[in-house]
């Protein structure tokens, strides 16, 4: 059966997963086990998983609210057909060291993830790998009955149906994933590599704060931050606030934030976005938002300048790092590979763009997760930096003696680059209405180029 066939009408993916079995929540005289059948397309008989949920009262609804962002739409582009934004379903992964669950709303703005430490399982069977899981509806529905004291199993794998022989029937889901949203899966591991944090919420803090956010639909901008032991919003910046737009997309987390230790908000400076992520020890479920609730991660361009700086994310030494190493940082991956650490930190923002590797908040580190599926054209060169390209080959870049200042000529107008701060400038209008959130313009694109030329 072709899978990943992609469409180019809509730009979407047609994408195909086919489980032998629904997944399931069956309960025993022993406690209740949840079988997530793997996608049996791409995994065989694969068994990722079988371990004990220590603590099964966080890990249920923790699944149930990844599951619920990924079928939720907080914006449908005007130009694109609501049939198209069909639930797809979570993407979970067996490293070394934790399982994690991740998705994306259907508009591509809320990220989801939850990440289960080993000290919060008891593991039997584990194999690394990467596969979508059956998680519909009713499985949703039979994890709100998991409660605090019930033994929990999990497994991930086709194998994992065995029990339900007797009435095994083949889940075969057909879903058209648009290309912004797969490209998303990359593009905001790139977002979160930005982050730093910005404070932290106790448990009574944040569901008041949770508590507090709108149940509607609300797309103005304020400010959180914390005044001493509490929460506050503004519709003002402030010293140490974080931007929030389209607050109403943070509500899912209110369900567990008082069985959470504190909630940890991080903010990438450059795009606005922000990440916040709900502490259990053992266990983290992080929700991390583009900074409008209309604007999807894969149009944010955070890998263009890393392109233009000639990352070798192709590497021999890189992509074998990939194989022996659970987590990877700049620092040791330079040391390993004999790269520079700037090398190493564009191959990396490279391999995580094209679905390779995951960045956890947490320890500042990449992990390796290779998705289930590939946006169309990845490893295509993006049409603002093709234009960056003709630029800098066609000698419209003239570099100032001092190297100060650059007079980059497009058309018949003339843009002048410079640098500021450590960040780039430009006079251009596209610069004017999105300054770094949307990653650099072609001007300054195109001079990054000509001076890695002359190098």
């Amino acid at each position: 059966m072709p899978r990943g066939r992609i469409g180019t009408r809509m730009q979407a993916i047609d994408w195909h997963a086919r489980y032998n079995a629904p997944s399931a929540l069956s309960r025993a005289r022993d406690g209740a086990h949840l079988h997530l059948a793997a996608d049996s397309a791409g995994a065989g008989n694969t068994q990722y998983l079988v371990a004990r949920a220590l603590q099964p009262e966080i890990t249920a609804p923790a699944l149930r609210a990844v599951s619920e962002i990924v079928g939720s739409r907080f914006y449908v582009p005007p130009a694109m057909l609501a049939r198209i934004l069909r639930e797809a379903d979570p993407v979970a992964t067996v490293n070394p060291d934790a399982v994690r669950f991740e998705g994306f709303s259907t508009c591509c703005s809320a990220y989801a993830r939850l990440d289960i430490e080993d000290a919060a399982l008891e593991v039997s069977t584990r194999r690394h790998g990467t596969t979508n899981v059956d998680f519909g509806p009713e499985l949703r529905g039979a994890l709100a009955q998991v409660r605090a004291g019930d033994a929990l199993e999990i497994t991930i794998g086709a194998d994992a149906v065995a029990i339900r022989s007797e009435n095994q029937e083949i889940v075969e889901r057909k879903v058209p994933l648009p290309e912004r949203w797969v490209k998303g899966f990359g593009d905001v591991q790139l977002a979160m590599a930005g982050m730093a944090p910005a404070f932290s919420m106790r448990r009574i803090a944040a569901q008041r704060f949770l508590r507090g956010l709108p149940r509607g639909k609300s797309d103005h901008l304020e400010y959180v931050s914390m005044q001493g032991p509490q929460c506050r919003s503004s519709p003002r910046p402030g010293e140490g606030a974080v931007p929030l737009r389209g607050a109403h997309r943070l509500r899912v987390l209110e369900p567990l934030a008082a069985k959470a230790e504190r909630l940890d908000v991080y903010l990438n400076p450059d795009l606005g976005s922000t990440a916040w992520v709900l502490q259990f020890g053992g266990q983290r479920l992080g929700l991390v938002l583009n900074a409008e609730p209309w604007r999807g991660f894969s149009g944010d361009g955070g890998l263009l300048g890393a392109l233009a700086e000639g990352a070798v994310s192709d590497s021999p030494a890189l992509r074998a790092a990939l194989r022996w190493s659970g987590r990877l940082d700049p620092m040791a991956l330079a040391e390993g590979s004999g790269c520079s650490p700037e090398t190493a930190a564009h191959a990396l923002a490279q391999l995580a763009s094209e679905g390779l590797l995951g960045f956890d908040l947490s320890d500042g580190s990449y992990f390796h997760r290779a998705l289930p599926y590939r946006a169309r054209g990845a490893g295509k060169v993006p049409r603002r930096l093709k234009a960056a390209e003709a630029l800098a080959s066609g000698g419209h870049v003239a570099i100032a003696p001092d190297g100060k200042s650059v007079r980059v000529t497009s058309g018949d107008v003339v843009h002048q680059v410079t640098m500021v701060g450590g960040a780039y400038r430009c006079t251009c209008p596209w610069f004017a209405r999105n300054g770094q959130t949307r990653g650099p313009c072609k001007h300054v694109l195109a001079t990054q180029l000509a001076l890695e030329q002359m190098v």
